[in-house]
This record gives C-alpha cells, structure tokens and sequence, in this order.
C-alpha cells in the first residue's frame, strides 16, 4: 500500500505541470478554483489500478507488474515475415540440436525505443507480451527512475472496448478521463492533446472484430494520429493480423525470450522462494523443449504456474505441452473475454488439433521444418475439404483464410519469412506428430514409428510422447524390444551384450533396480566405439558415485561396481569390431536407453510388462553363438 501511496505521488509530481497546461483554458474564464491537483491525483490512481498488477490463465491472484516484468526487446532488424528467405535457406539456420529457429538477432531495449520512435506499431505472436509491454510503458511515463527521457501524459486505450462502445474515439477518451473526476474533461483532453503533451497506447488492435467495423476503427485511428501529430502513439497487435494499414507507423517486432529474461522473469515470479526459483530454471535447463517454450512470456507463465504445484516438472510432458496448446486455443482469449473472427467456425478445438496433428505428421516424416506456404495451404486443403461448410469451388481462399486465422489467434504456425511457415516451435510440431500417431495407432502408426525411426536421434522426443499419451504403452514398448532385439542375431553384437550384462549384473541379487536401468555399462559400451571410452567409462563410474547417497549403496558395491566396468574395459579393447558392427552396436544401446526413458516418462505400463523389459537377459547360448 506504501508502495502504491508514493507512486501516486511521484506520478502527480511528473504530471502536474502538463495537466496545469491542459487547464489554463479555466484561467480565460475568470475560474480561479485549482483543481487539477486534485483531478491529477484521480487520474494516476486509475492508472496505476488498472496497470499496476497482471493476472493470466489459472494465476490464483494478482501479481504487480513491475516486480514481476522483465524489460522487452525489441528486433533491431526488419519484421521476420517479411525477410525474403526460402525455406531452403532457413533450414541452413536451424539448429534441430539447439532447437533454434533462424539466427539469434539483434535487439534493442523496449524502454529505450520510445525516446526514438514518435509512432510505432508493436507487432508479436500470441502470448508475446504485447498488452504487457504497453502498460507497462505507461507505468513508466509516470515513474521518475524510468528510462523515459521526456514525460507525456498516458492515454491508454481497450480497443475491444472503445470498438464495443461504438462511439467516437475522442469521446471514448473524454469518458476515461471524466470518470476519474476531471471538470470540464472535453476542453480538457483537447488542450493536453493539442500541446502534444500525450503519449496515447492503442492496444490489440488484432481484437477489433470485423463485425465491430474495423476498417472504421483503423481510419479513425489514423485520422486522430494525423490531428494531432504531435503526440507521441503507440499501437499493439498481433503480427499475422496486421496487414500494413498503419503508412506514418514504424513497425516494430517484439523479441523471443533470451535465457536472461527467462532466469530473470522466474526469479521474479519466485521473488518470495529464490530457492525453489532457482531450481526452477535448473530443471528448465535440463529439458531443451520446456526451455523452448519459454521464450514465449505466456508459455512461460504458464510453466511456473505449473511448477509452483509440485516444485517440480511433469514427468509427462505430453499433458504439460497440452496445457500450453490449449492456452494458445482456447484460454488465453477466454481469460479476457474475446471472441475473435474465425474463418473456419466448422473447425472445434478437437477438429484444429486433428488438423494440425496431420500436418505435423507429414511436415515431420519428411523432415519439412519449414514449409512454402502453397504446401501448408494445400494440406490444410485436403482436411477441410471433408468437413460440412466448405464449398469445393472457394476452397483455396478458405486454406489461405484459415492459414491466417490460426497464425492470428493461436500462434500454433508462424510465418518465418515471406510465404514460408513452420510450427512456432519444433515441440508443439513433435506433440502434434505424437497425437497423430496415438490418434491412427489402429491403423499401423505404432509399427511404422518403430520400424522407421527407432534408430533416428530426431524422433527420440516423439517416442517419449507417444509413451506417455498411449493409454497403454505395452505395444509399443514391444514393438520397440521385438526390433531391437533383432539386432542380437549379430554374433559380436550378442556376445558383448552379453558379456555386459554378465559384468553388471553377476550380483544382481545386491543391485537395484535403478543401476541395471540406468545402463551404465551399456552407455560405457556405446562410447567405447569412437575413442571417448576412458571418459565414458568415468561417467559411468561418476554416475554410480552420484548414485550411491541416494540408493544407500555401500562402498564395497560402489567398488565392485568399478571393477567390473575395469574388466569390461579391457573385454572391449581386445574385441575386433568392424564398422558395420560398431553402428550396430551403437543402435541397440542407443534404442535400450530410449526404452527406459519411455518407462521413466510417466508411460502406463503393465507389470508384466515392465518387469520382462527391466528384467530378461541373454541367455548364455545366446552370447555364445
């Protein structure tokens, strides 16, 4: 309350001299009552009501903004949409280790630019912070220590709201300012406004719907800006909405999340708990395709709200991932009560998952990360061409419409330079590829999955996915077991396997479970193919070690253990492995870690099951042929 009290009065203090001008018209009319001390103290309290605290999706109360912000970037460079590379030419840029999508680019601080730019637009994906960033600058117009260099009085404008009211747009801003108990608010509002003593902040413009006349909106808007130029203007919107109406604007792009903000804003949120913040985004470093999310502000506030349940993440991220696509869907508006246009109305929640479920599975089976726009338009073709509503002879501008619409809204395509789209993250593309396989298992998905991919770094998240989203991940993790199995008919490859498993599990009556499922000496085995085996063999040992508290394993086990992987060493350095073999081998222990991965994501496993995968071993005829 301290905190609200004095920046109510740093605010009058700033804003004084500038609602004083606003108000020498009273002085004309022989008025010698000075009210506006008292109208200003009105007005910034509303504003810092209405702007000072954040509330999104499931967020049990209200945060304030400035403890919980984290200054925005903004690109330095042109809008992404609007670079003319061929997807060819972005995929050079993609990094499927990084998860990365194009090169890191410049920014330039979101305070700092409104001393550069007189009207700007601030363009973003769904989720980006764009609302927040505006209120946030109108906090700032108000707040001494600011980076502001010259203070105007904010404006801040609902477009939703005013569009809704269907009045014009000065009478709109005569309202805000009559209800915060400013005398004679017209004459006013058109002094401060022509002084050019205003900053007035548009914002979603994207959530004027059509059926609100947003052609009227947008010419009132630019009729306004033009009246009064010498104000300072800013708009908000979304960016596959925009379509350059806006001549005299700059347009700006706001910036993905760096790993700086996104430690920043989790100490923020964790301000009261910096301990569980900071394991917080340990964990997050830990899993490259949350992290990837959380470039996403919204996606990232969803991500701490998750993980303030349980001090922990999901071992299914599956579920996780279908919260923050649901957000994207569905929540977000629906926490803010837009309804938006949508060209495709035929489609519900679960028809747009199916949609983007079989695009997701062609993109990814033919390794497309980026798509030319007439591809992704013509997949998008083939689906609502089945679908009541949709007439055979308009079905190209319907893709086109519909293509726009779910950029637009949901953020789950992003167009990454002109005409060439991919999913707004390499996660929501392998979820969806997931979904489409779980969704067409009865018609031989499953089997395709394992059969073509089992040895493919790239699906190795898919997998995970379909684990953990099957009701039942028993076939598949057979599936899996059948097809790598067949790989111990290789002599050498049955031999050594079983010496492994030999050397490990000789006291397996002593061993937990969780060192024969942690595979040390299988992982030690993989790298004792490229000449990393001295290493490999260290972290396996180290592994153990780390282990040992945690188990309450005793040092002579601890010291067996090492022997072992001693004897298994030197086992391999007399072994003559050809090349062939080698990548063999290096498949069939590289599938065996995948399978227990799934087991540890949370997959639905029958005992049975689960116990013949843990547990069944060569059979010693079987090492010896």
């Amino acid at each position: 309350m301290k905190d609200i009290e004095l920046s109510i009065e740093l605010g009058i203090d700033l804003m004084k001299d500038i609602v004083a001008a606003g108000y020498s018209f009273l002085k004309e009319k022989n008025k010698e009552r000075d009210f506006f001390g008292a109208a200003t103290r009105k007005y910034i309290t509303g504003l810092l009501e209405r702007n000072s605290t954040i509330k999104v999706l499931t967020m049990r109360e209200p945060q304030p903004l400035e403890k919980l912000y984290v200054r925005a970037n903004i690109l330095k460079d042109k809008i992404t949409a609007e670079t003319g590379l061929s997807a060819e030419e972005l995929e050079q840029c993609f990094d499927l280790d990084r998860r990365t999508f194009g090169q890191v680019a410049e920014t330039v601080d979101g305070e700092r630019i409104v001393n550069q730019l007189q009207r700007f637009i601030v363009l973003g994906k769904p989720g980006a912070g764009k609302t927040t960033y505006l209120r946030y600058l109108t906090l700032m117009m108000i707040q001494p220590y600011s980076q502001i260099d010259k203070r105007k009085l904010p404006i801040f404008v609902t477009l939703r709201e005013w569009a809704d009211k269907k009045i014009k747009l000065m009478d709109f801003i005569v309202h805000q300012f009559d209800i915060c108990g400013f005398e004679e608010a017209r004459p006013f509002v058109e002094r401060v406004l022509s002084n050019g003593d205003c900053i007035v902040l548009f914002d979603g413009l994207d959530e004027v719907s059509q059926e609100a006349n947003q052609r009227d909106i947008i010419q009132e808007i630019i009729d306004f800006s033009d009246k009064y130029h010498t104000n300072q203007f800013v708009i908000s919107c979304r960016v596959a909405a925009y379509n350059r109406w806006f001549e005299r604007f700059f347009d700006v792009e706001m910036a993905d999340f760096n790993d700086a903000q996104i430690e920043q804003f989790i100490q923020n949120w964790f301000h009261a708990e910096p301990s569980i913040g900071k394991e917080c985004w340990e964990k997050l470093q830990k899993s490259p395709q949350l992290k990837e999310l959380a470039s996403v502000p919204l996606l990232l506030t969803l991500l701490c709200i998750v993980y303030n349940r349980s001090n922990n993440f999901p071992p299914n991220r599956a579920n996780l991932y279908e919260e923050a696509i649901d957000a994207l869907l569905r929540d977000w508006d629906a926490t803010r009560r837009i309804t938006r246009d949508e060209m495709y109305r035929q489609l519900s929640i679960t028809r747009k998952k199916s949609m983007f479920a079989r695009i997701a599975w062609g993109t990814f089976t033919e390794n497309m990360y980026f798509v030319p726009e007439r591809i992704l338009t013509k997949q998008i073709e083939k689906y609502i061409e089945n679908l009541p509503g949709f007439k055979p002879e308009e079905l190209d501008v319907d893709s086109q419409a519909v293509l726009k619409s779910i950029e637009a809204q949901h953020g789950i395509f992003v167009e990454r330079a002109k005409k060439v789209h991919s999913f707004a993250h390499l996660t929501f593309q392998e979820y969806f590829t997931a979904k489409y396989i779980v969704d067409n298992a009865r018609e031989g998905t499953l089997e395709a999955l394992v059969n073509e991919h089992l040895y493919d770094d790239k699906w190795k998240e898919v997998f995970l996915l379909v684990a953990g989203m099957l009701d039942s991940a028993d076939e598949l993790l057979l599936l899996m077991e059948r097809k790598n199995n067949e790989l111990l008919k290789v002599k050498k490859i049955s031999a050594l396997m079983f010496t492994a498993e030999q050397s490990l599990l000789k006291k397996e009556s002593r061993y937990p479970e969780i060192v024969r499922k942690d595979m040390a000496v299988y992982i030690a085995l993989a790298r004792a193919l490229d000449r990393a085996l001295d290493r490999a063999l260290d972290r396996a040992r180290a592994r153990t070690l780390a282990l040992a508290p945690d188990l309450d394993l005793d040092r002579a086990l601890v010291r067996d253990l090492a022997l072992d992987l001693d004897l298994l060493e030197a086992y391999v350095k007399t072994t003559i492995i050809s090349t062939d073999t080698a990548e063999k081998i290096a498949n069939f222990l590289k599938a065996k870690v995948l399978i227990f991965d799934c087991l540890e994501h949370d997959a639905f496993v029958s005992k049975d099951i689960r116990e013949k995968i843990l547990y069944d071993r060569l059979m010693p005829e079987e090492g010896q042929a």
